[in-house]
């Protein structure tokens, strides 16, 4: 029997009966065994990534923090440009200046943009790839290509200066708005110049000269920022194009400067970000693959907590009206205050070892419902325990457990994952059943029994 859809699930709102121990009665976190398993979700696609918002945008993330449990998280793109024309040459006689990777930033698009500390700054490095980045190619987040061992351009980048803040390109007088600009080596931009005319006949021939671009994070110096850019959809042949992700050629003749771009059109450019968690000498590497007495997650890629609740047999034929999983978010002092928990977490049915949908979120056809999420709740809710506000997550599954006893099943396992709208950003550490107090984990449950 299915459990009513209606978003709020607490007593006092009617949607579930009042206990009354005639009827309707409750059961709680010890009438059940309860036990806390953390795993790796698995990588997740980034060749195609959206980040979702009002509107579904492309992105690519960059950057590398340390969180004082879970470890170091080091985001690093790879992507593709290609002439903004077919057959672009330099003019007879120019001479080279500079050539620039700019990548926009998220300033006006809906959801998080960065995480981790604000005040600090981007250390990159840019590569050249050894084989190609793929249009067509399937890439994931623990994906890597090889690249060449100098580098061809790095740079540091302060946050202020890509974040909102106004720049004027002083060769060509462009007014350029929130964009990452990272001055490549002199030695590439030469090489580009100089490079044999057949090299940009067509996008096909460029890219099998350039093959693509890796960014990433130099390691050897301090980090503390992953911030997310866009990867516009580009169709125009403009030799200036001032929205795309690009890389820019600034050269002059006798009588005038001139810029080119280079830009990343999607249709034709292949892009991915990597994202590596290290969880080394760090205390989530304890409880890596462990039954743990802990809800650890990560956005995805990242950690999963699987909550498996056995005795489900000892709920007698009824309607199950709440089943409601409770835990709530560690508050770390600052400087860690900086790594926020997850707005939006994705619990998961594990059924023979895969992924199945809750049944709150599939409708009587089997298709999946999305408004069923709502009845769920797997949204983060501020709440205020003994004076302190904390983060804390009250997910309702009354169907999938109604489902499960209706089968005959004594233990239904829930995978408690993170979302893959945000990858490498957020996380959640929460006690378990064994921290006593109201931060424990609690499961709350309320049913009515059937009427003879």
């Amino acid at each position: 029997m299915a459990s009513c859809r209606e978003h709020s699930v607490t007593p006092t709102s009617g949607l579930v009966p009042e206990v009354d121990n005639i009827h309707t009665f409750a059961m709680n976190t010890g009438d059940f065994t309860i036990q806390l398993h953390n795993r790796l979700s698995d990588s997740i696609i980034t060749s195609t990534y959206y980040l979702t918002g009002s509107t579904n945008v492309s992105a690519i993330g960059l950057g590398t923090y340390v969180d004082p449990f879970f470890g170091r998280t080091t985001a690093s793109a790879y992507l593709q440009v290609t002439p903004y024309k077919s057959g672009f040459a330099f003019p007879s006689g120019s001479i080279m200046d500079s050539a620039v990777l700019v990548l926009p930033y998220l300033s006006g698009t809906t959801g998080a943009k960065s995480y981790g500390d604000t005040t600090k700054a981007l250390h990159l490095n840019v590569y050249r790839t050894t084989s190609k980045v793929e249009v067509s190619g399937t890439y994931y987040s623990s994906s890597v290509l090889p690249t060449e061992a100098t580098p061809i351009g790095s740079g540091t980048i302060p946050f202020t200066n890509y974040k909102s803040s106004s720049k004027i390109a002083t060769a060509t007088k462009d007014t350029l708005t929130a964009q990452l600009r990272l001055k490549l080596n002199n030695s590439f931009a030469q090489e580009i110049r100089n490079a044999d005319t057949a090299n940009f006949l067509n996008t096909t021939a460029f890219q099998e000269y350039l093959k693509g671009l890796y960014i990433t994070p130099d390691l050897t110096q301090a980090g503390g920022l992953l911030s997310y850019f866009l990867i516009p959809s580009v169709s125009s042949g403009d030799q200036k194009n001032l929205a795309a992700a690009r890389l820019e050629f600034y050269y002059h003749t006798a009588d005038t400067v001139l810029m080119s771009s280079f830009p990343l059109k999607t249709d034709v450019c292949g892009y991915f970000t990597n994202y590596n968690r290290n969880y080394t000498g760090y205390p989530a590497a304890n409880y890596l693959n462990k039954n743990s007495d802990s809800v650890l997650i990560q956005s995805e890629p990242g950690f999963a907590t699987e909550v498996t609740i056995t005795g489900l047999m000892n709920i007698p034929p009824a309607v199950i009206n709440k089943a409601e999983m409770v835990f709530t978010a560690v508050n770390l002092a600052s400087p860690d205050n900086i790594f926020t928990p997850i707005d939006v977490l994705t619990p998961v049915l594990m059924e023979n070892g895969q992924e199945m949908p809750l049944y709150e979120v599939v409708d009587n056809n089997g298709n999946t419902n999305s408004s069923g999420s709502l009845f769920v709740n797997p949204y983060a809710q501020k709440r205020t325990i003994a004076g302190i506000e904390y983060t804390q997550y009250r997910i309702n599954i009354p169907r999938t457990l109604q489902h499960a006893r209706i089968e005959g099943k004594n233990a239904v396992t829930i995978r408690l994952r993170g979302s893959k709208n945000y990858p490498g950003m957020f996380r959640v550490l929460a006690p378990g059943i064994g921290a006593g107090g109201e931060t424990n984990f609690q499961f709350n449950l309320i049913y009515t029994k059937q009427q003879q």
